[in-house]
């Protein structure tokens, strides 16, 4: 932890005894610790970045490769979600990164002068809950918007032509996709407060996002139905449900519920857990 980030908390926990901490030291205390880690600009640049990246580099590749196609296997392509194709890296950056801001307190100790300094504990996971989640939010927004821009731009320099961000499908997918970025970030932060170990909350939170897509093939029927409601699908639900033949839900609000249900069950657990458990 940085001397800007403990000479924050510092004050904070100086200022206890004065008065009681607001919400909005608390929130001001979090943004320093975020915004002075070198993983937070390391982990969200570097999915930022890579994700656009691995955009382009698909569409460049079914471009170079277009015209070797045949007719039929064109007339099924979804040029949208080729352009999507780089938000699997957005999506393990900002997982990552939630699972961080929270797990690295732990691990340095900084934990304990953050609690001291702010004895209403929901206060401050709700801090870092708003912090992390807006951060994904704005980049989310930001990158699956750049990687459809570069993904069409290319594509179509092949003569591979699609809708535009005026098209209410375009929409629905790609600004879906960037609104929902939080929601494994916010995974993230429970699962840090759960278990306290940065690998464990970073291992956690992967498998969820990626188990049940990994292993759900291998299950009987009746197991993979149990899988439509992992959060994945209710999120995918309200996104790329439109563009293909899938067995997620076609009613959006369907996957808000799913999406929903689990967070309050994961934030409700943390909250839980960091009022009982000393830190």
């Amino acid at each position: 932890m940085t001397t800007g980030t403990i000479t924050a908390a510092g004050r904070l926990a100086s200022g206890v005894s004065q008065r009681p901490t607001t919400f909005g030291d608390t929130l001001a205390s979090e943004w320093v610790k975020l915004t002075t880690l070198r993983s937070t600009f390391i982990t969200l640049g570097a999915g930022v970045v890579l994700s656009v990246a691995m955009t382009a580099l698909v569409s460049l590749a079914v471009g170079n490769t277009w015209d070797s196609w045949s007719p039929e296997r064109q007339a099924q392509f979804a040029p949208i979600l080729m352009t999507m194709s780089g938000n699997v890296i957005l999506l393990i950056a900002s997982a990552v990164f939630g699972a961080l801001a929270v797990a690295s307190e732990y691990s340095s100790g900084m934990i304990r002068l953050t609690l001291t300094a702010t004895p209403k504990r929901g206060q401050v996971l709700l801090a870092k809950l708003l912090l992390v989640s807006s951060i994904t939010l704005v980049l989310g927004v930001m990158t699956t918007v750049s990687m459809f821009l570069v993904g069409r731009a290319v594509l179509e320099s092949y003569g591979i032509s699609m809708a535009g961000l005026g098209d209410t499908d375009v929409q629905r997918l790609v600004l879906g996709l960037g609104v929902a970025t939080p929601l494994f970030p916010i995974f993230g932060v429970a699962l840090g407060i759960m278990l306290r170990s940065t690998a464990g909350a970073i291992t956690a939170v992967m498998g969820m996002l990626w188990l049940p897509q990994v292993f759900g093939e291998l299950l009987p029927a009746g197991p993979q139905k149990l899988l439509r409601l992992a959060p994945q699908s209710g999120a995918d639900s309200l996104t790329v449900a439109h563009f293909a033949e899938s067995p997620l839900y076609s009613d959006p609000a369907v996957g808000v519920g799913i999406v929903a249900v689990w967070l309050v069950a994961f934030v409700g657990a943390a909250y839980f857990l960091l009022n009982r458990q000393d830190a």
